[in-house]
Protein backbone atom coordinates (compact mmCIF):
# COMPACT_ATOMS: atom_id res chain seq x y z
CA UNK A 1 0.00 0.00 0.00
CA UNK A 2 2.97 2.44 1.00
CA UNK A 3 4.26 1.44 -2.76
CA UNK A 4 0.92 2.56 -4.31
CA UNK A 5 0.48 5.70 -2.39
CA UNK A 6 3.91 6.72 -3.39
CA UNK A 7 3.40 5.68 -6.97
CA UNK A 8 0.18 7.93 -7.03
CA UNK A 9 1.78 10.79 -5.44
CA UNK A 10 5.07 10.76 -7.51
CA UNK A 11 2.37 10.73 -10.57
CA UNK A 12 0.38 13.92 -9.00
CA UNK A 13 3.56 15.69 -8.74
CA UNK A 14 4.94 14.60 -12.20
CA UNK A 15 1.71 15.82 -13.70
CA UNK A 16 1.75 19.37 -11.48
CA UNK A 17 5.09 19.88 -13.08
CA UNK A 18 3.94 18.85 -16.72
CA UNK A 19 1.52 21.85 -16.16
CA UNK A 20 4.02 24.14 -15.04
CA UNK A 21 5.97 23.45 -18.12
CA UNK A 22 2.88 23.79 -20.41
CA UNK A 23 2.24 27.59 -18.61
CA UNK A 24 5.86 28.60 -19.20
CA UNK A 25 5.13 27.64 -22.85
CA UNK A 26 1.96 29.56 -23.94
CA UNK A 27 4.11 32.77 -25.22
CA UNK A 28 5.00 30.55 -27.79
CA UNK A 29 1.00 29.22 -27.78
CA UNK A 30 0.24 32.63 -28.44
CA UNK A 31 2.69 34.21 -30.61
CA UNK A 32 0.28 33.70 -34.02
CA UNK A 33 -1.99 35.87 -31.81
CA UNK A 34 0.84 38.95 -31.59
CA UNK A 35 1.86 38.35 -34.84
CA UNK A 36 -1.85 38.77 -36.06
CA UNK A 37 -1.83 42.39 -33.82
CA UNK A 38 1.46 43.60 -35.23
CA UNK A 39 0.50 43.09 -39.24
CA UNK A 40 -2.77 45.34 -38.13
CA UNK A 41 -1.01 47.84 -36.20
CA UNK A 42 1.48 48.29 -39.28
CA UNK A 43 -1.36 48.25 -41.81
CA UNK A 44 -3.45 50.80 -40.04
CA UNK A 45 0.19 52.84 -39.39
CA UNK A 46 0.34 52.67 -43.37
CA UNK A 47 -2.88 53.83 -44.33
CA UNK A 48 -2.62 56.77 -41.95
CA UNK A 49 0.49 57.38 -43.47
CA UNK A 50 -0.79 57.05 -46.96
CA UNK A 51 -3.74 59.32 -46.42
CA UNK A 52 -3.90 62.38 -48.44
CA UNK A 53 -4.07 65.72 -45.77
CA UNK A 54 -6.64 67.90 -45.88
CA UNK A 55 -6.59 71.09 -47.52
CA UNK A 56 -10.08 72.25 -46.44
CA UNK A 57 -10.23 75.29 -44.17
CA UNK A 58 -13.47 76.45 -42.63
CA UNK A 59 -15.23 79.13 -43.86
CA UNK A 60 -14.52 82.45 -41.97
CA UNK A 61 -17.32 83.43 -39.69
CA UNK A 62 -17.36 87.17 -39.45
CA UNK A 63 -19.62 89.58 -37.53
CA UNK A 64 -22.29 90.92 -39.12
CA UNK A 65 -23.90 94.11 -38.52
CA UNK A 66 -27.65 94.75 -38.90
CA UNK A 67 -26.84 97.73 -41.30
CA UNK A 68 -23.81 95.88 -43.99
CA UNK A 69 -24.14 95.23 -46.89
CA UNK A 70 -24.02 91.38 -47.35
CA UNK A 71 -25.53 90.94 -51.31
CA UNK A 72 -27.79 88.61 -50.15
CA UNK A 73 -30.58 89.73 -51.81
CA UNK A 74 -28.94 89.72 -55.25
CA UNK A 75 -27.95 93.54 -55.74
CA UNK A 76 -25.42 95.45 -56.65
CA UNK A 77 -25.72 98.47 -53.89
CA UNK A 78 -24.48 100.79 -56.75
CA UNK A 79 -21.57 98.54 -57.25
CA UNK A 80 -20.12 99.20 -60.35
CA UNK A 81 -16.88 99.73 -62.55
CA UNK A 82 -15.44 103.16 -62.24
CA UNK A 83 -14.08 103.02 -66.06
CA UNK A 84 -11.75 106.37 -65.60
CA UNK A 85 -9.78 106.47 -68.97
CA UNK A 86 -11.69 104.08 -70.83
CA UNK A 87 -9.59 101.28 -69.20
CA UNK A 88 -6.28 102.42 -71.59
CA UNK A 89 -4.91 103.61 -67.98
CA UNK A 90 -3.65 101.12 -64.94
CA UNK A 91 -7.77 100.49 -64.74
CA UNK A 92 -8.93 97.19 -65.79
CA UNK A 93 -12.34 96.42 -67.19
CA UNK A 94 -14.16 93.59 -64.84
CA UNK A 95 -17.16 91.39 -64.86
CA UNK A 96 -19.63 91.59 -61.59
CA UNK A 97 -21.67 89.15 -60.82
CA UNK A 98 -23.48 88.59 -57.23
CA UNK A 99 -22.56 84.73 -56.34
CA UNK A 100 -21.98 82.48 -52.93
CA UNK A 101 -18.57 81.66 -51.40
CA UNK A 102 -18.15 80.05 -48.90
CA UNK A 103 -21.26 80.05 -47.23
CA UNK A 104 -22.95 83.90 -48.48
CA UNK A 105 -23.44 85.82 -51.54
CA UNK A 106 -20.85 87.89 -52.07
CA UNK A 107 -19.92 90.68 -54.75
CA UNK A 108 -17.79 89.04 -57.06
CA UNK A 109 -15.38 90.88 -59.08
CA UNK A 110 -13.38 89.21 -62.20
CA UNK A 111 -10.40 91.12 -63.77
CA UNK A 112 -10.79 91.02 -67.58
CA UNK A 113 -7.52 92.93 -68.82
CA UNK A 114 -3.58 92.50 -68.83
CA UNK A 115 -1.21 95.61 -69.37
CA UNK A 116 1.83 94.73 -71.87
CA UNK A 117 3.93 92.89 -69.31
CA UNK A 118 0.67 90.47 -68.56
CA UNK A 119 0.09 91.89 -65.32
CA UNK A 120 -3.74 91.63 -64.40
CA UNK A 121 -4.21 94.99 -64.08
CA UNK A 122 -6.54 97.07 -61.29
CA UNK A 123 -9.60 96.47 -60.35
CA UNK A 124 -11.64 100.03 -59.38
CA UNK A 125 -15.00 99.56 -57.91
CA UNK A 126 -17.17 102.17 -56.60
CA UNK A 127 -20.26 102.64 -54.37
CA UNK A 128 -22.41 106.00 -54.61
CA UNK A 129 -22.40 106.59 -50.29
CA UNK A 130 -24.82 109.35 -50.59
CA UNK A 131 -27.64 107.26 -52.37
CA UNK A 132 -26.37 104.52 -49.92
CA UNK A 133 -26.33 105.96 -46.31
CA UNK A 134 -27.73 109.35 -47.33
CA UNK A 135 -25.91 112.61 -48.74
CA UNK A 136 -26.74 114.49 -45.17
CA UNK A 137 -25.15 111.48 -43.45
CA UNK A 138 -22.21 111.55 -45.19
CA UNK A 139 -19.90 114.00 -42.34
CA UNK A 140 -20.85 111.35 -39.77
CA UNK A 141 -18.67 108.24 -41.35
CA UNK A 142 -15.64 108.11 -39.02
CA UNK A 143 -14.65 104.09 -40.26
CA UNK A 144 -15.79 101.71 -42.67
CA UNK A 145 -15.26 98.31 -42.50
CA UNK A 146 -15.81 94.75 -45.47
CA UNK A 147 -14.44 91.92 -46.17
CA UNK A 148 -11.78 91.00 -48.72
CA UNK A 149 -11.20 87.50 -50.40
CA UNK A 150 -8.88 86.81 -52.84
CA UNK A 151 -9.45 83.49 -54.94
CA UNK A 152 -7.30 81.91 -57.06
CA UNK A 153 -8.37 81.14 -60.84
CA UNK A 154 -5.14 81.03 -62.72
CA UNK A 155 -1.98 79.28 -62.06
CA UNK A 156 0.87 81.93 -60.33
CA UNK A 157 4.00 80.61 -61.36
CA UNK A 158 6.70 80.70 -59.15
CA UNK A 159 11.07 82.08 -59.38
CA UNK A 160 11.67 78.20 -60.07
CA UNK A 161 9.04 77.62 -62.98
CA UNK A 162 6.99 75.83 -60.22
CA UNK A 163 3.22 76.03 -60.83
CA UNK A 164 0.44 77.01 -57.46
CA UNK A 165 -2.86 77.09 -57.63
CA UNK A 166 -3.12 80.34 -55.25
CA UNK A 167 -4.06 84.02 -54.87
CA UNK A 168 -0.79 85.17 -53.70
CA UNK A 169 -0.53 88.46 -52.73
CA UNK A 170 -3.73 90.52 -52.49
CA UNK A 171 -2.50 94.17 -52.01
CA UNK A 172 -4.97 97.22 -52.36
CA UNK A 173 -6.63 100.17 -51.16
CA UNK A 174 -10.16 101.82 -49.76
CA UNK A 175 -10.27 105.10 -51.05
CA UNK A 176 -13.00 107.71 -52.33
CA UNK A 177 -14.58 110.67 -53.60
CA UNK A 178 -14.49 113.18 -50.39
CA UNK A 179 -15.82 116.83 -51.84
CA UNK A 180 -16.52 118.62 -54.60
CA UNK A 181 -13.47 120.89 -53.94
CA UNK A 182 -10.71 120.89 -51.91
CA UNK A 183 -10.63 123.69 -49.24
CA UNK A 184 -8.20 125.37 -47.28
CA UNK A 185 -7.86 128.00 -44.27
CA UNK A 186 -6.65 131.59 -44.19
CA UNK A 187 -3.04 129.95 -43.86
CA UNK A 188 -3.23 127.23 -46.64
CA UNK A 189 -3.96 124.51 -44.76
CA UNK A 190 -6.06 121.94 -46.27
CA UNK A 191 -9.58 121.71 -44.59
CA UNK A 192 -10.96 119.63 -47.29
CA UNK A 193 -9.73 116.93 -49.60
CA UNK A 194 -11.60 115.83 -52.70
CA UNK A 195 -9.62 112.36 -52.85
CA UNK A 196 -8.06 110.02 -49.67
CA UNK A 197 -6.82 106.56 -49.36
CA UNK A 198 -8.65 105.69 -46.78
CA UNK A 199 -6.39 102.41 -45.83
CA UNK A 200 -4.26 99.88 -47.62
CA UNK A 201 -4.53 96.34 -47.06
CA UNK A 202 -2.24 93.76 -47.75
CA UNK A 203 -2.57 90.17 -47.06
CA UNK A 204 -1.17 86.29 -49.15
CA UNK A 205 -1.40 82.92 -49.73
CA UNK A 206 0.63 80.44 -51.24
CA UNK A 207 -0.71 77.19 -49.70
CA UNK A 208 -4.83 77.17 -50.56
CA UNK A 209 -6.69 78.65 -53.61
CA UNK A 210 -8.59 81.26 -51.26
CA UNK A 211 -8.20 83.94 -48.38
CA UNK A 212 -9.77 86.37 -46.74
CA UNK A 213 -9.22 89.23 -44.53
CA UNK A 214 -11.37 92.02 -42.30
CA UNK A 215 -10.42 95.43 -43.67
CA UNK A 216 -11.34 98.19 -41.80
CA UNK A 217 -10.51 102.07 -42.40
CA UNK A 218 -10.16 104.87 -39.26
CA UNK A 219 -10.97 107.96 -41.10
CA UNK A 220 -8.74 109.91 -38.64
CA UNK A 221 -7.63 113.13 -40.98
CA UNK A 222 -10.27 115.60 -40.38
CA UNK A 223 -8.99 116.77 -44.19
CA UNK A 224 -10.10 113.27 -45.18
CA UNK A 225 -13.86 113.34 -44.41
CA UNK A 226 -16.64 113.18 -46.19
CA UNK A 227 -18.16 116.18 -46.76
CA UNK A 228 -21.83 116.12 -45.73
CA UNK A 229 -24.43 116.90 -49.27
CA UNK A 230 -21.74 115.81 -51.34
CA UNK A 231 -24.23 113.60 -53.84
CA UNK A 232 -20.97 112.36 -55.79
CA UNK A 233 -19.41 111.08 -52.78
CA UNK A 234 -17.97 107.56 -53.27
CA UNK A 235 -16.38 104.28 -51.74
CA UNK A 236 -13.87 102.80 -53.98
CA UNK A 237 -12.57 99.29 -53.46
CA UNK A 238 -9.64 98.48 -55.60
CA UNK A 239 -6.67 95.69 -56.00
CA UNK A 240 -2.78 96.25 -57.14
CA UNK A 241 -1.72 94.68 -60.55
CA UNK A 242 -1.15 90.86 -60.02
CA UNK A 243 0.61 88.44 -62.35
CA UNK A 244 -1.68 85.81 -61.92
CA UNK A 245 -5.79 85.84 -62.83
CA UNK A 246 -7.23 85.79 -58.96
CA UNK A 247 -11.20 86.71 -58.42
CA UNK A 248 -11.66 89.46 -55.60
CA UNK A 249 -15.46 89.00 -53.28
CA UNK A 250 -16.10 91.72 -51.28
CA UNK A 251 -18.93 91.36 -48.57
CA UNK A 252 -20.42 93.01 -45.52
CA UNK A 253 -19.54 96.85 -46.02
CA UNK A 254 -20.56 98.81 -43.01
CA UNK A 255 -19.97 102.65 -42.49
CA UNK A 256 -19.97 103.57 -38.24
CA UNK A 257 -19.92 106.85 -36.67
CA UNK A 258 -17.91 108.14 -33.92
CA UNK A 259 -19.51 106.06 -31.43
CA UNK A 260 -18.66 103.04 -33.48
CA UNK A 261 -22.01 102.62 -34.66
CA UNK A 262 -22.98 101.42 -37.95
CA UNK A 263 -25.14 104.12 -39.77
CA UNK A 264 -28.42 102.29 -41.33
CA UNK A 265 -28.58 102.32 -45.08
CA UNK A 266 -31.02 104.28 -46.73
CA UNK A 267 -31.14 102.43 -50.45
CA UNK A 268 -33.93 100.30 -51.73
CA UNK A 269 -32.60 97.21 -53.26
CA UNK A 270 -34.29 96.98 -56.61
CA UNK A 271 -33.53 100.69 -57.83
CA UNK A 272 -29.88 99.56 -58.63
CA UNK A 273 -29.05 99.31 -62.60
CA UNK A 274 -26.37 96.80 -61.56
CA UNK A 275 -22.83 96.10 -62.59
CA UNK A 276 -23.94 96.42 -66.44
CA UNK A 277 -24.05 99.58 -66.16
CA UNK A 278 -20.91 100.86 -67.33
CA UNK A 279 -20.99 104.28 -67.66
CA UNK A 280 -18.10 106.11 -66.57
CA UNK A 281 -18.28 107.72 -62.87
CA UNK A 282 -16.79 111.22 -63.13
CA UNK A 283 -14.71 110.53 -60.34
CA UNK A 284 -11.19 110.45 -60.45
CA UNK A 285 -8.49 109.41 -57.84
CA UNK A 286 -5.99 112.58 -57.15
Amino acid sequence: MKKLAALLLACSMLAAVTGCGSEESSPAATEPTTEKATEAATEATTEAATEAPSTERPAPTPTVDENAITFEDGDFYTGHSMCEKNYENDESDVKLTIEEFNGTKQLRIQVLDQDANGTYKVPKIVFNLAELVGAENLDKIESISCDVTGVAVGMFTGDDGSEMLVPGNVMGALGGNLAEEKKTDADGGLVQNTWANLTEFSFAEWENDWVYSHVEASIKLPANHYEAGYEGATLVVMRWGIPNQADLYIDNITFYDADGKSIPLVYTPGADQGADDSAADSSKAE
